[in-house]
């Protein structure tokens, strides 16, 4: 075994003495051949490799090695199982000779064409995949015949785990720092910096959370311990420690196990209403090295301003947020302290919002296939229009959609006068290679409109490759599809797009169902009572009771007096009330009751005065008109 240890290293070290240039001596690495010649160029330098050729649908094949050494990328080999893994800054691609499956981080990718082994038995890679995973550009020049990539150095101080050499990383921003996790990997980081995880060979992780709160939503710290300890009852309980750090930090530490893992967590209070979590899942075995190093990072969290030996995670520069994702090659800024909004299931959308409980400053990015029917005209168009059908005209002023010299669409969109605050919106369409791109801002006031501009013009996009991005449909609520809702002995239809919220009996002789609109927030309520103490009689009278029963609340006001009309087979006495919330906000809510032997059926439908339509809403009255008895 030692032996065989001992080739393997020695015929490494001649394969990367071998290679004249790397990225390690080298700003630049450029690398140009012609299919068919086993003489490369390298950086000017003419080395000789195995022969690239092309396979399948014109995938050109090259010699893993040009590739990789040349870049100065860490490559590990399984003989047993003829697996490639490669390590390279922030990227880990492992790839299986005869396997058109690739792991790129955490996720598979298909390739074109599997990766082989050569007659002489040297390990060839798909070209453009590997080069364009590891950031190089791929080119063909048509006057020589030759293919050209291309490849600037990553910045100093990194490794191939993304972080540094420096004995410290932390983030600037938010204020901490760790001992580097030289023995881990960065295997998660959310574009606003909130949460960093680490994850050891044996699957072991770290995680650094921030959390922003406001003095009204913080929990008090000995309020806190107590929860997370009784929160550990299931667990073995071994530590339980309320601490003072050296700047005066408040902060609690626990430590769990079960007969598999044990979980290390410590929670910093620092300030302006802001905690740390720091957690640690410790896979349980007889090696207590990986549990040791785990646990002395943990313990080397520190709250405050980061020197000049610390690795700075942090991509704030004058209070504004590179946003930068690799995949779908693009950046952009915003404010730094806009929080995003996460959806694992939307990896072709990214959301922001601010952190200001009362603001609706927003930004959206979001990147879908283009079709004959998509297209960025047309959703510009769309999404204009379907705006101008939902909003309350009274505090809603629509731009038409308009396009630019470089084939930008775009519309604006002004809320003022409402009870919510002021906010103003600039959402643009644009079109690159065979996708669509909308990004969306959204400001408290229309004197901040510079703000939008400046955000929307930092947006730098490159060409996607369809063969590994592949088709991203646009998901909008379904309208047109109906779906039957069914309460006791009643039913009614509703667009699926309607979320069921509740639904069933709620009381010995009430049930009740109630439906949210996703995009608007509004929601349609049903109830259906027995015997209620509202129906007196008549349906004048049972609609006055009830009326007058909203009445005695002083935060309701009646804006349309009760009348009456025919739906179908029911007739219905139907008025309009609003109320105002705590938070100011203003709802309009539209009523509609029938009355039947010993029943009493009541239709509502909430929503804020933004979107309320004086002349009704189309799908609440078409649910009305939709309900049956069974």
């Amino acid at each position: 075994m030692k032996k065989r240890l001992i080739a393997v290293l020695l015929s490494m070290l001649t394969i990367i003495f071998a290679m004249p240039f790397s990225l390690a001596d080298n700003d630049k690495v450029e690398i140009s051949f012609k299919v068919g010649d086993n003489v490369l160029s390298i950086n000017g330098v003419e080395t000789e490799v195995e022969t690239p050729y092309v396979a399948g649908e014109g995938t050109t094949l090259v010699p893993l090695r040009v590739i990789t050494e040349a870049f100065g990328a860490q490559v590990d080999w399984q003989d047993k199982t003829k697996t490639i893994t490669l390590s390279y800054p922030d990227v880990n691609i492992v790839l299986q000779i005869n396997n058109i499956i690739a792991k790129v981080n955490d996720h598979n990718e298909t390739l074109l064409e599997a990766p082989a082994l050569s007659e002489n038995g040297v390990t060839m890679v798909p070209l453009r995949f590997i080069s364009e995973t590891f950031g190089a550009s791929v080119n063909y020049d048509n006057s020589t015949g030759k293919i050209l990539v291309t490849k600037e150095k990553v910045g100093d101080g990194q490794t191939v785990i993304g972080t540094t050499e420096m004995e410290k990383t932390g983030d600037s921003y938010y204020g901490w720092s760790i001992d580097t996790p030289k023995q881990m990997q960065m295997t998660y980081r959310r574009l606003d910096g909130l949460s960093t995880e680490f994850t050891a060979d044996d699957e072991s992780e770290l995680y650094i959370d921030v959390y922003k709160y406001t003095k009204d939503t913080i929990t008090p710290f000995d309020e806190k311990f107590s929860n997370i300890k009784d929160s550990f009852s299931k667990y073995t309980l071994t530590e339980a420690e309320k601490l003072t750090d050296e700047s005066g930090n408040q902060y609690m530490h626990f430590q769990a196990k079960d007969k598999d893992t044990i979980i290390d967590y410590c929670e910093y209070y620092g300030q302006n209403y802001t905690t740390y979590n720091i957690t640690a899942y410790i896979n349980i075995s007889d090696d207590t090295s990986i549990k040791n190093m785990i646990l002395s990072i943990s313990n080397s969290f520190k709250l405050g301003n980061l020197d000049n030996q610390t690795y700075d995670l942090s991509n704030v520069s004058d209070n504004m947020r590179i946003i930068q994702d690799d995949k779908y090659k693009l950046n952009f800024k915003i404010p730094a302290d806009f929080m995003q909004r996460t959806n694992s299931e939307s990896e072709n959308e990214f959301y922001f919002v601010s952190p200001d409980a009362d603001s609706h400053a927003s930004v959206s990015l979001a990147i879908y296939s283009k079709s004959s029917d998509i297209t960025a005209q047309t959703l510009a168009q769309n999404d204009h229009d379907s705006r101008i059908k939902s909003m309350n005209i009274d505090f809603s002023t629509i731009s038409d959609v308009i396009c630019s010299d470089d084939n930008i669409y775009s519309y604006t969109h002004h809320i003022s006068g409402s009870s919510k605050n002021d906010e103003y919106i600039i959402d643009t369409f644009f079109e690159k290679g065979e996708y669509v791109y909308n990004m969306a801002v959204s400001v408290d006031s229309i004197n901040d409109a510079q703000k939008s501009n400046t955000i929307i013009s930092s947006l730098q996009t490159e060409e996607l490759d369809t063969s590994k991005i592949g088709k991203l449909l646009r998901n909008d609520p379904d309208e047109n599809t109906m779906s039957t809702n069914k309460i006791s002995n009643y039913s009614f239809e509703l667009p699926t797009s309607w979320k069921t919220i509740s639904s069933g009996q709620t009381g010995s002789d009430s049930y009740n169902g109630l439906y949210l609109n996703i995009t608007t927030g509004a929601t349609i309520s049903f109830m259906k009572v027995t015997d209620s103490e509202y129906k007196k009689g008549s349906l004048s009278e049972t609609a006055n009771a009830f009326k007058k029963h909203l009445e005695q609340n002083s935060k309701i006001k009646i804006v349309n007096n009760i009348a009456y009309t025919n739906l179908d087979d029911y007739r219905y006495a139907y008025f309009t009330y609003k109320s105002t919330q705590d938070n100011g906000e203003v709802i309009y809510s539209t009523v509609y009751i029938k009355t039947d032997t010993n029943e009493l059926i009541v239709f509502s439908l909430s929503e804020n005065e933004i979107y309320y339509q004086k002349s009704g809403n189309e799908t609440f009255l078409n649910g009305i008109l939709s309900l049956k008895k069974n």
